[in-house]
């Protein structure tokens, strides 16, 4: 007689974890198809009520009645599991944002998208509270006149701002820990800085600089990326912030090396981890910055491959002379590096500074294209000592060919 299948002998416990974790990957298995599997399946499901926590209105096309009656079982199922609520129903119907206000003090993360004249009066009228919310999202939200969403939440930590107008000051929510901002000013940004002074993580897209005023702030941010943001918002917001405990610094698409430059250049944080990808420096303006951020052991430079050349990679080399004196050498605490896009360095300049730098250095990451088998086989050497290696022969597509262009003002 055929032994009974593994899975079937798995504790419910165990099973319910199972599907909780794969629910939570962005491609994982939605609660109402794990079950359709089969009557054991279905029971472990509809008893594990944090399956049902994540409720997603996106514009489904189907009829109010259906998505109320849908809606209503899953708040069912969730008994009182925290919720995590992605909010997108461009039909000017409030029948469901009401069935989810009823539960508002179980609302933990919301996602709220481009709400219609109803929906946003509805919010306004509202006496729901939200005593749970640690996370908020908005997105293309015209106004903030949102009841008391849009009054101090004593949870609310991790802020997303994505808004068509200016972003009101001071903001409600004092206690934020972590935020991002798109499509705004230097001076909003600066703001928000100002609104929620705990603030240790922030994440800037596509900001725009100021014409007029812009105040000094000194932030205890540790860390900060920077992304598709013009020259001018740039060179407003770096030039009026001071970060002392600065630790992390990413650079996506940035048009412009001297406002970073000036500002490191100024700056007493110990920064570790700087990440540089699409960033329109020079190969004398790069070395120039990592000469000012002599505390990093993580460096990751994607794109564009011409600054990865014979003298910069001489650059990074620790030669015998300077072993003993690391206040000539270049990144002196690097412990893994990352270059993707391309390699215009010969190969034995590279091989050379990666064997000056071990032990030191741990960790490498090469992906580039043009390269052969053989160019992977150099580093085994340094792989019988411990250094470890990722290189991919073929590489990537550059993601900056065929994109927006940068914003200019």
């Amino acid at each position: 007689m055929p032994s009974e299948a593994a899975i079937r002998r798995l504790p419910v416990e165990i099973l319910s974890e199972i599907f909780f974790q794969c629910g939570k990957k962005q491609d994982g298995c939605r609660p109402r198809l794990i079950a359709t599997v089969c009557r054991r399946w279905r029971d472990v499901a509809l008893s594990t009520s944090k399956l049902w926590r994540n409720i997603h209105l996106d514009g489904e096309q189907i009829n109010v009645e259906s998505l109320d009656s849908l809606l209503t079982l899953q708040l069912q199922r969730s008994g009182e599991a925290p919720l995590s609520i992605v909010f997108y129903e461009p039909r000017d119907i409030t029948s469901s944002l009401r069935l989810l206000l009823a539960v508002s003090h179980r609302w933990q993360s919301l996602d709220l998208w481009m709400l219609t004249d109803g929906q946003s009066e509805l919010f306004q009228t509202s006496s729901s509270r939200f005593p749970m919310l640690k996370k908020f999202e908005m997105h293309g939200i015209s106004s903030l006149e949102l009841g008391n969403l849009y009054r101090p939440l004593p949870l609310l930590r991790e802020l997303t701002l994505d808004l068509n107008i200016a972003i009101p000051h001071p903001l409600p929510w004092t206690r934020l820990a972590k935020c991002t901002i798109r499509s705004s000013s230097a001076a909003d940004v600066l703001n928000v800085l100002r609104s929620a002074p705990e603030i240790v993580e922030l994440s800037v897209f596509n900001c725009h600089s100021y014409i007029g005023e812009c105040r000094a702030i000194t932030s205890p941010i540790r860390s900060l990326r920077i992304s598709s943001c013009s020259r001018g918002f740039s060179r407003d917001f770096l030039g009026h912030l001071t970060i002392p405990e600065l630790q992390e610094l990413i650079l996506d698409d940035f048009p412009d090396s001297t406002p970073i430059l000036s500002f490191l250049s100024g700056s007493a944080a110990q920064i570790t981890h700087l990440d540089l990808t699409g960033f329109a420096v020079s190969e004398r303006d790069l070395i120039a910055l990592l000469r000012l951020t002599d505390a990093v052991d993580h460096l990751k430079i994607n794109w564009p491959p011409d600054v990865h050349s014979d003298t910069f990679m001489e650059a990074l080399t620790i030669l015998p002379a300077n072993r003993r004196r690391p206040q000539l050498l270049l990144l002196p605490k690097l412990r893994e590096l990352s270059i993707t896009g391309g390699l215009s360095c010969h190969n034995d300049v590279l091989l050379a500074m990666l064997q000056s730098r071990w032990p030191g250095l741990e960790v490498v990451e090469l992906y580039y294209a043009g390269r052969t088998f053989f160019f992977d086989r150099a580093f085994d050497g340094l792989r019988k000592e411990g250094m470890k290696f990722t290189v991919l022969l073929d590489g990537p597509v550059d993601p900056f060919v065929g994109g927006e262009d940068k914003m200019s003002d």
